[in-house]
């Protein structure tokens, strides 16, 4: 495309290099609403995520967008931090107002917006987040912060990721009950059964182990549970179907992707995010591949 100097920049910084879907949306979102915004993909390592932020600064650009690792690395680049950045210690998105850089995570705000419509499934009940990366840190943030759900137990390979999540979210004034443990299914059978709200926010069943699921244990879904996967490569993963099956309501990673995208490309363009073409597209490029 022709760039002018009205043209908004968007740095994607990601590592390693190589193709990002994140890009590739944002890129063909800013085609189909007709933005005169240009988004760049660089590679940034973890270790100096700073140096190619400020010089995104520097050259003007509206902000960055932060991906992979990356999210959970730039707490000093900032000057300020919304509120679910800051309860998540989660930086997806940093906008450039002036001298002003401000992060985001546009994450949470999509978990707000998609589970709100089924507060009241799992609202006085007790939840559970497997996972202790990124993904699952915004995840109880927003159930703790948000939902103030009244029992949340955090699960991961690691169980000292667990820990310091508890830690964290305890640190805040709450009167969620939080648990933290190793993601060993056996073990956390009972919590599972019993959870109204179950978020997979590991890897486990993203392409190309679509067969991967972090739950084993036969019959732990019933139909009083909503169950959210993040993952959304493929749409319904097999944690998702065998919810389905056992009637629980399910929530793909599709509508958590949309939502966070829309919230970035907003924050970043500041044009409307074609939320319904793009959902078209990410479906459609599922089905052909």
């Amino acid at each position: 495309m022709q760039t002018t100097y009205r043209t908004k920049l968007v740095g994607i910084l990601t590592h390693p290099m190589g193709e990002n879907l994140i890009h590739q949306i944002l890129s063909a979102a800013g085609t189909i609403a007709g933005a005169d915004a240009a988004c760049l993909l660089f590679d940034a390592p973890v270790r100096d995520v700073t140096s190619p932020v400020n010089a995104l600064r520097t050259l003007g650009a509206s902000g960055v967008y932060l991906d992979g690792r990356l999210r959970s690395s730039a707490s000093g680049i900032v000057d300020y931090l919304s509120d679910e950045a800051h309860g998540a210690g989660v930086i997806n998105v940093v906008t450039f107002n002036g001298d002003q850089a401000t992060g985001h995570n546009t994450e949470a705000r999509a978990m707000i917006s998609v589970l709100e419509r089924y507060r009241d499934q799992f609202g006085s009940g007790s939840a559970v987040v497997l996972g202790g990366g990124a993904m699952a840190r915004s995840a109880a943030y927003v159930l703790v912060r948000h939902f103030r759900v009244k029992h949340l137990a955090i699960a991961d390979r690691t169980p000292q990721q667990a820990q310091l999540l508890k830690q964290m979210l305890s640190g805040t004034k709450t009167s969620t009950q939080i648990e933290a443990h190793e993601l060993f299914p056996p073990d956390i059978a009972q919590l599972l059964a019993e959870a109204r709200l179950i978020v997979n926010a590991t890897t486990l069943g993203a392409y190309p182990n679509v067969e991967e699921t972090p739950i084993t244990i036969p019959d732990i879904y019933h139909n009083r549970q909503v169950v959210l996967d993040t993952n959304y490569s493929p749409a319904i993963t097999r944690t998702l179907r065998e919810a389905d099956q056992a009637g629980a309501t399910v929530i793909s990673g599709v509508e958590i992707l949309v939502e966070q995208l829309k919230n970035a490309f907003e924050l970043l363009i500041g044009t409307a995010f074609p939320a319904g073409e793009i959902r078209k597209l990410l479906v459609t490029n599922e089905n052909a591949a």
